[in-house]
């Protein structure tokens, strides 16, 4: 049995293969989001990993404050910082909601008949036998 070179081509290959398909890409995933920590400050609006948007009130070795409204603050460590940006597209505002008081034209008010009809429903839904 003699030596064969492409065997260990081969070999090589698939670890060369292996590091650019899954080694590299965590390697830079890892830089950008140390970049990302290394760049925010307080008054920058970020997002967790798990979609609150805030700003940073306060930025620890470890841990940020984060404002998510008005008087509300939650502590969270800096890995729950998503490198995601943040899209402002709305903003909720108080002076929206009190310009627009009207109901809706499509509200329709629940009459007593439609009440005692889900009523009824409901108790059927009980598994009770009534056939006594």
């Amino acid at each position: 049995m003699g030596f064969d070179p492409t065997t260990i081509l081969l070999l090589v290959g698939v670890v060369a293969l292996a590091y650019f398909m899954l080694i590299r890409p965590q390697q830079k995933r890892a830089k950008e989001q140390r970049e990302l920590m290394e760049a925010i400050k307080p008054g920058d609006r970020v997002m967790t990993i798990s979609g609150i948007v805030g700003t940073i009130r306060y930025l620890g070795e470890k841990q940020v404050i984060l404002e998510i409204s008005p008087g509300v603050e939650m502590t969270l460590v800096k890995a729950a910082i998503s490198t995601q940006p943040v899209d402002d597209e709305f903003e909720y505002s108080d002076d929206a909601a009190d310009a627009d008081d009207s109901e809706p034209d499509d509200i329709v008010e629940d009459s007593a008949e439609s009440l005692e009809a889900a009523e009824t429903d409901t108790d059927d839904s009980a598994g009770e036998d009534k056939t006594k």
